[in-house]
């Protein structure tokens, strides 16, 4: 512990206010290594993975040893640091927030230890120190960011625990200002890209803030030099503190101020329901909003677009509320909210897909007019962001689902002969992934094994594998099987994570036809099947 001057400080004792001389310390709260992103190379998402010639593609600071005063008018409660020191021979980050937290250690020494009160006149306990606890549930997660500064702020309802004093983040890109809940500042640790904090025990909910500044990451792995960001499948933690396994959901929250002169970002206020830490996103840029028409069910569709790529966004959203119409009926109603659409990035010149960040979906620049592109992500609404897979081993549940419901809503607004030629460019993908080197398991066994990176689980093999075998079982079963237990699948399980078996279930008991036999030829073995029916 390294201690610091006396400050003046005014306690309240026995209800009274009461000038005081304090000591403020810093107290070291973890060993601090290195913050390493879990960083990998990866294609264009999120179509389908980049592939030459293919129409298609995967679609600061540090304190000085002085004490810091606030200037005149500013509460010291605001100030924070961040130093590092050396204990023991090892290095440590030092985290140090509020002032007065401190500072009221010294007034409860005034007082009776019994029934000792802060400044706002609650008792005082205490903050736990930081420990982890990745499992806590993350609830609700609010974000207010200034693009400007690059500095942003999260609120986060964790779920409730009375055995439990820590929760952990990923936030392997972000520079931690501060941490506290509504009775004041709490102790935090961060090391290796993950921050611990200390939660006192509560009946309800806990609510942490967290006050933090983030940067411009390489492509694909948080905010992106062009203004957008993507933080699939886990580099959420380059953005805000988060869990980026799909299982914990969250609802969010979502202001976004500081946009340069003449450029708006686009982005949802709110997703009301749980959905997975990639789901949120914003794109800043100089917009036009087009208007496309409202679905059945009273959604309003649009597409933003940059300048220049008017006649792309026209030609790729023709069919978009018709694609959206037919989803609502064969699926149910869309689950985030009133408005929806398509928004161009730039993800430069190579980069062809799409990522499902609904309800404003992104597709670059370069697929905007493409009408399969917009199909696929816009069918994410329902696969893999309404519903979204409890392991990434469940991936195909994504992909493979939403690749078939792709062609299914291509055949059907845009008629049969498109919808053979998206069939047969689905062949060519399948036989370029059979040829390839990665596994050909569309669906591993297990649950939290698989890196989806590494492991090389993203790709076509699990889009088009995945895409076949419900064909197949269509073939088995027609559509008027198939889509029942769809749509019954999506209103059990949305807002929640699933596993691929728990469709196979509802295939079963609202299709009367056990795939699973089916599902292990197509999707956990080597070798395509020769029948294009389920036995």
């Amino acid at each position: 512990m390294a201690s610091r001057p006396l400050k003046a400080v005014t306690c309240v004792i026995g209800g009274k206010a009461v000038d005081k001389k304090v000591k403020i310390s810093l107290i070291a709260h973890a060993p601090a290594r290195r913050c390493e992103s879990r960083a990998r190379a990866r294609p264009a998402r999120k179509g389908a993975p980049l592939r030459k010639n293919d129409r298609r593609g995967s679609g600061k600071f540090r304190a000085n040893a002085a004490l810091t005063c606030s200037p005149p008018g500013v509460d010291d409660r605001a100030l924070s640091w961040r130093r590092y020191m050396r204990i023991d021979g090892s290095a440590r980050l030092v985290g140090i927030t509020a002032l007065t937290a401190f500072a009221a250690l010294g007034c409860a020494q005034e007082g009776d230890q019994k029934g000792d009160t802060s400044s706002t006149g609650t008792p005082y306990e205490e903050p736990p120190e930081p420990s982890v606890d990745l499992g806590r549930n993350i609830q609700r997660t609010a974000l207010t960011v200034d693009l400007e500064t690059k500095t942003a702020t999260a609120v986060i309802d964790l779920a409730s625990s009375q055995m439990s004093t820590g929760a952990s983040f990923e936030a392997a890109g972000l520079e931690i200002v501060s941490v506290s809940n509504a009775q004041g500042p709490l102790k935090w640790a961060l090391a290796q890209g993950q921050l611990d904090i200390g939660v006192p025990k509560n009946l309800g909910s806990a609510t942490v803030t967290i006050e933090y500044t983030f940067k411009e990451q390489a492509q694909f792995q948080g905010l992106m030099a062009k203004g957008s960001t993507l933080v699939w499948p886990y580099f959420c933690g380059n953005l805000f503190p988060c869990h980026s396994d799909p299982a914990d959901g969250t609802t969010f929250e979502l202001t976004v101020t500081g946009a340069p002169a003449g450029m708006t970002t686009v982005h949802p206020v709110a997703i009301g329901i749980d959905a997975p830490s990639y789901q949120i996103a914003w794109a800043t840029g100089s917009y036009t909003k087009l208007d496309l028409g409202t679905t059945f069910q009273g959604v309003k569709v649009v597409a933003h677009y940059l300048p220049g790529g008017e006649a792309d966004a026209q030609k790729g959203t023709a069919a978009l509320l018709d694609v959206m119409n037919f989803y609502e009926q064969t699926l149910g109603g869309y689950p985030f909210g009133g408005e929806a659409g398509a928004v161009a990035v730039d993800w430069g010149p190579t980069a062809y897909g799409g990522m499902e960040h609904h309800p404003y979906w992104h597709v670059s620049t370069i697929a905007m007019g493409d009408p399969w592109i917009q199909a696929h992500e816009a069918a994410h609404g329902w696969f893999g962001g309404g519903v979204r897979p409890a392991c990434w081993e469940d991936f195909v549940l994504s992909e493979g689902t939403v690749s078939y419901l792709e062609a299914r809503a291509i055949a059907a607004v845009m008629g049969a002969d498109e919808g053979t030629k998206l069939w047969t460019h689905y062949q060519s993908r399948l036989n370029t992934a059979m040829a390839g080197a990665a596994s050909k398991i569309a669906w591993p066994e297990g649950c939290g094994e698989v890196d989806i990176l590494k492991d090389q689980l993203f790709g076509d093999i699990a889009y088009m594998k995945g895409a076949f075998f419900f064909r197949a079982l269509e073939a088995k079963i027609g559509t008027s099987k198939l889509d029942p237990s769809l749509k019954a699948f999506f209103l059990k399980y949305k807002g929640r994570a699933a596993r691929f078996s728990e469709l196979l279930d509802i295939v079963k008991s609202v299709g009367g036809y056990d795939a699973t036999a089916c599902a292990t030829a197509w999707l956990r073995s080597e070798a395509v099947p020769a029948e294009q029916v389920c036995p």
